[in-house]
């Protein structure tokens, strides 16, 4: 079942209306009748809802609280390198399902794509719909915010400073410079990671300069060069299942 959000806190027995957005999607293009069940998030707790009405905005009533497990114990931000067309796209969605709790769009020095101003903005708006379509879709408890296009440096400023940091990055060999992603992952787990990911060009020495003087490991993907989509999303998977609950198992 997709679930829908509420931007506002609801309790069980409450009478909502949803947003013009998801009234249509559920009226048009999912063509749900009144007496139909969905369910709603709201402040991350899960209900059973019935359509009561579709008209312009659909009105709902909430029927129960729904147990709710579908956030991971880790806080794993993805500061993503500018990438062309879909590529963001599939980074943007997949990052969603494998439990990203941000999302920042990072213009790096080799970053082909250049954004700025209204053109940035619009980006950022239709990277948030793919986002919240797929927290929507895989189930989530909570929307994952699409952060403005910014500098790396900012990117970085901006993380929490107990945040542990891992950016893969090509020159890396695992001995002279940097580690294995496997030794970076040999630690206790953190409360909150955030994952560096660079463009198609990859990144700079600069740049892996900056990220390491903030404390980030400095990681080598062994011997084959991975796209920036698949970079992501290789990475992403094994940091969840390491430090998050990608694994099966629910840590508190």
């Amino acid at each position: 079942i997709m679930r829908f959000f509420l931007e506002n806190a609801a309790q069980v027995g409450d009478v909502v209306t949803l947003n013009a957005t998801d009234s249509h999607h559920l009226s048009r293009v999912l063509r749900r009748k009144p007496g139909a069940q969905i369910e709603l998030v709201s402040a991350n707790r899960v209900f059973n809802a019935e359509i009561l009405s579709v008209d312009e905005l659909v009105s709902v009533r909430l029927l129960a609280e729904l147990a709710a497990y579908s956030e991971a114990p880790l806080d794993l931000i993805l500061l993503q390198g500018l990438a062309k067309g879909e590529r963001m796209e599939i980074v943007l969605q997949k990052a969603v399902e494998l439990g990203a709790s941000r999302i920042v769009p990072v213009a790096c020095a080799r970053s082909v794509v250049r954004l700025t101003g209204a053109k940035a903005q619009a980006k950022v708006e239709r990277w948030q719909k793919i986002a919240d379509a797929a927290a929507k879709q895989c189930g989530r408890t909570r929307l994952v915010e699409v952060a403005p296009v910014q500098s790396l440096e900012q990117a970085l400023a901006e993380l929490p400073p107990d945040c542990r940091i891992i950016m893969p990055w090509e020159e890396a060999d695992g001995q002279s410079v940097g580690c294995s992603l496997h030794q970076a992952l040999t630690a206790d787990a953190p409360r909150t990671a955030a994952l560096i990911i660079g463009p198609e060009g990859g990144l700079t020495e600069q740049e892996a300069e900056m990220a390491g003087a903030r404390g980030a490991s400095l990681v080598t993907l062994g011997r084959r060069i991975l796209r920036t989509e698949t970079a992501a999303i290789a990475v992403m998977s094994v940091i969840m299942y390491v430090w998050g609950d990608l694994n099966g198992e629910i840590r508190e």
